[in-house]
């Protein structure tokens, strides 16, 4: 109801908003409330199922490097790793796999370093969460899995930037193997 003040235009449009907004009876749903409300339950349940697979990500990670040792600083080693990598946000450690040694442990530390030093563990977790809430769109998916590819590309790329030639070498070898 509405309350214009004038009483003349009050009686006539009251009863005019009433019945336009009251239900007939035995009429359908609105289509459009109906897909909508099936929309938005499926969307909730695609991001809680992207939300449930980043936290049990996380939780077997933790598990897996609970046993690792110290070598320097945010460098640490663990026989249950297979590849290195960065755990963490607030306070992210290296962990490398303990039968890396020689010129590939440097060239890998030297590495990771650099992606510490570009917030690599902050971004690419930030595009993850950016996933999680648009994990209907393929075109997502796409750029979330290009950009996890330029992190890599970027960091090789930095990191070689002021080598010399045969620095180069060791590191691309330390990338093969």
């Amino acid at each position: 109801a509405i309350e214009s003040g004038i009483e003349a235009v009050d009686n006539v449009m009251n009863p005019i908003i009433a019945d336009s907004l009251a239900p007939n009876l035995g009429a359908s749903a609105n289509p459009k409330q109906v897909v909508i409300f099936l929309a938005s339950r499926l969307w909730i349940m695609g991001a809680a199922g992207m939300a449930l697979y980043a936290l049990i990500s996380c939780i077997r990670l933790r598990r897996q490097v609970a046993v690792s040792l110290r070598m320097e600083g945010d460098v640490w080693m663990s026989d249950s790793v297979k590849s290195p990598f960065i755990f963490g946000l607030f306070s992210p450690r290296i962990y490398l796999p303990s039968d890396l040694a020689g010129q590939n442990l440097a060239c890998v530390i030297a590495h990771e370093k650099t992606h510490l030093e570009r917030r690599d563990h902050l971004w690419k977790p930030f595009g993850f969460l950016l996933l999680s809430v648009y994990w209907f769109q393929p075109l997502c998916w796409i750029a979330y899995i290009l950009l996890c590819r330029d992190i890599e590309l970027a960091c090789d790329e930095r990191v070689v930037k002021d080598m010399g030639k045969e620095e180069k070498k060791q590191y691309a070898e330390a990338l093969l193997s």
